[in-house]
């Protein structure tokens, strides 16, 4: 039997849609950004952002209480919403340099099959390391779900200029000892482009000993924090690597780990960067000198780490390989409060 649950009146509709025309006549100068605001639906309840993926069977239902706080302690819901109705757990991979503000608007169930309507907010930031949203879907206590579909729709239109010769991705994390309010202060600031959460003067941040920031500004917790630069003005020389695209894994594999990323950095240095040098037959690859960073971005950290590792990767890409003398890289150990930062840009011809 088909069973068809309808979140949204048509009135709420109508009201809607007479919004989206205001806001796009009153948009005369940029007509092509209408945004049409919407809140989560009744049946959600956010569980908010996590770090790390809860590892749960696919289309999983919360049928007690006590079976949701064992995954989720902190969920803020009643013991008695579990006397009339079940909860799907719904989950969403989620881009906090890219997307911001996503909600479920609206859901329709035909038989077992779900279809969830998303409303995010694009930015032209990212990608970053993926986070995890999580919100519980009220059902009935007969129903199973089999499958999930989303519909996602941007609420705003946001054209995006790649340059490819900006300094793209440096994303700051920080290990203190014990849990240290850190101020980060970018020394040129008129050289950002993106900056994720939005850089005005400094970033102030409570900083944990696992890498967790929480923005002391927003309460917001954090892996890092974000920023892309105009070009470093870094050019080709006959020192650096010659790599073939296909052997791109294991040679960034091999030397972020001399430069002193650990595997977590590392893998999230790979992922952004694998899809764009992979697809070159070869790339000239040279790693800025800590003199050469500091002399494009200087950074003032307080209190000042005891232990500072900046990476940026410059490339290049070739037909034809070429030869050039090996850059010599020199392994930094990771010693009390450590600062790491990671990026990369492609050089100019």
């Amino acid at each position: 039997m088909k069973k068809k649950i309808i979140g949204s009146v048509i009135i709420t509709a109508i009201a809607a849609a007479i919004i989206a025309l205001v806001v796009f006549l009153d948009n005369g100068s940029n007509p092509s950004i209408v945004v049409t605001p919407k809140e989560m639906h009744k049946d959600f309840i956010s569980l908010g952002v996590q770090r790390n993926y809860v590892d749960l069977k696919e289309n999983y239902i919360f049928r007690t209480y006590e079976d949701l706080i064992e995954y989720f302690p902190n969920a803020t819901i009643s013991e008695k919403v579990f006397d009339d109705y079940n909860y799907l757990l719904i989950d969403m991979t989620y881009d906090s340099c890219a997307e911001d503000n996503i909600v479920p608007v609206d859901y329709t169930i035909d038989e077992d099959d779900l279809t969830v309507k998303v409303q995010y907010e694009r930015s032209c930031g990212g990608p970053c390391a993926p986070e995890y949203i999580y919100y519980l879907l009220k059902i009935e206590k007969n129903q199973n779900i089999n499958n999930v579909d989303f519909d996602y729709e941007a609420t705003n239109n946001v054209e995006c200029h790649d340059d490819p010769y900006v300094t793209k991705k440096p994303i700051i994390y920080l290990y203190p000892e014990e849990e240290t309010v850190v101020t980060v202060k970018l020394a040129y600031p008129e050289k950002l482009t993106t900056t994720y959460p939005k850089y005005s003067d400094s970033w102030n941040v409570t900083a944990y000993p696992d890498g967790t920031l929480v923005d002391n500004k927003t309460n917001r917790e954090l892996y890092g924090l974000y920023w892309e630069g105009i070009d470093n003005g870094i050019k080709q020389t006959n020192e650096g690597f010659v790599v073939s695209g296909k052997d791109t894994t294991s040679f960034l594999e091999e030397k972020l780990s001399i430069l002193g990323l650990n595997d977590k950095e590392a893998e999230e240095f790979i992922i952004y960067w694998l899809p764009i040098l992979e697809k070159n037959k070869y790339n000239y690859i040279k790693f800025s000198t800590e003199e050469e960073i500091n002399k494009y971005m200087p950074i003032e950290v307080t209190p000042t780490p005891d232990t500072t590792i900046r990476v940026i990767m410059n490339y290049k890409p070739l037909e034809e390989k070429i030869n050039v003398k090996e850059q010599k890289l020199t392994q930094k150990e990771r010693i009390g409060f450590t600062l790491v930062e990671w990026g990369g840009s492609q050089i100019k011809d």
